[in-house]
């Protein structure tokens, strides 16, 4: 065990508590400009210790309230079936659990779930262009009408078999919103597959639940990095923001609706997702 490194880490998060508490306490009486510079010094710290450790933020940190209004989100469901008519036309035919047209099928599961491949794509390997097939993934959904303000892209990435993956998420207010998503695969200039799961409602609560500050999640990151088997030093952080998290478990893996917990989430350059749990306990 690296002594040295392990004492750093435990005055700093002994002196970012301390603060923590002593601006909770006494921040009122001292007015807007104290706490505005100790939040200020705090996140000098915090960025201190990343650094030493590493870990470099390459994004703004966001400018977040303190308070987060609960919401209950609700998955779209595919029961009525019009969406295979946005997506196979009118001239589909039905075999087993698959919707067929000429081209392409549709395979539906727990009616929220949905899964569009073509038919016949093109054999072998292909070299995709990435701006490209992010363009045509964007067409894609636009050309469908599954494009609207809750609808990001996320990123888009080469796959090694030469095709490209473009990733869409949702979001609401200005807050991520998981887990739904839109993945697209391109290949060459043809959408080979198309997966969505997606929130048909998302209903704002009367309830509220306490954020940790930027700062604080910084500083929770350095643990949630080192308990990660997939994040390897140095780390590069390019984005950082605020959400919603709704996390399934081998009991509720095919559940309708429920009500997500608040996260930050931060991703490195290499692709890699670190969530951490904003809620104040």
């Amino acid at each position: 065990m690296d002594w040295s490194r392990t004492k750093t880490i435990l005055i700093m998060a002994l002196i970012l508590t301390n603060s923590i508490l002593f601006y909770s306490l006494y921040g009122d009486s001292l007015g807007n400009n104290s706490v505005e510079a100790a939040q200020v010094n705090q996140l000098e710290e915090v960025m201190e210790l990343l650094n030493s450790e590493q870990i470099e933020l390459l994004t703004e940190i966001p400018e977040v309230g303190v308070i987060l209004p609960d919401i209950r989100l609700t998955y779209e469901s595919y029961e009525d079936r019009n969406i295979l008519g946005i997506l196979l036309g009118e001239n589909y035919s039905e075999i087993d659990d698959r919707f067929l047209s000429t081209s392409a099928e549709v395979k539906i599961y727990e009616n929220q779930d949905l899964v569009y491949k073509t038919l016949n794509p093109m054999g072998g390997f292909v070299e995709t262009d990435l701006d490209r097939a992010t363009a045509f993934a964007i067409h894609f959904i636009e050309d469908h009408g599954l494009n609207n303000s809750s609808v990001a892209l996320w990123r888009s990435r080469m796959l090694e078999t030469g095709e490209v993956l473009v990733e869409f998420r949702q979001v609401e207010s200005g807050y991520f919103v998981e887990n739904a998503y839109m993945n697209i695969t391109v290949k060459g200039e043809e959408i080979i597959e198309f997966n969505r799961k997606w929130f048909g409602s998302i209903e704002t609560q009367e309830s509220y639940k306490t954020i940790e500050s930027p700062s604080k999640a910084l500083f929770r990151l350095l643990p949630a990095i080192d308990s990660s088997s997939k994040v390897q030093r140095p780390v590069n952080i390019v984005s950082m923001d605020l959400g919603y998290r709704l996390i399934s478990n081998i009991l509720t893996i095919d559940f309708q609706e429920g009500e997500p917990s608040p996260y930050w989430r931060f991703k490195t350059d290499q692709g890699e997702v670190i969530y951490v749990e904003a809620q104040v306990e």
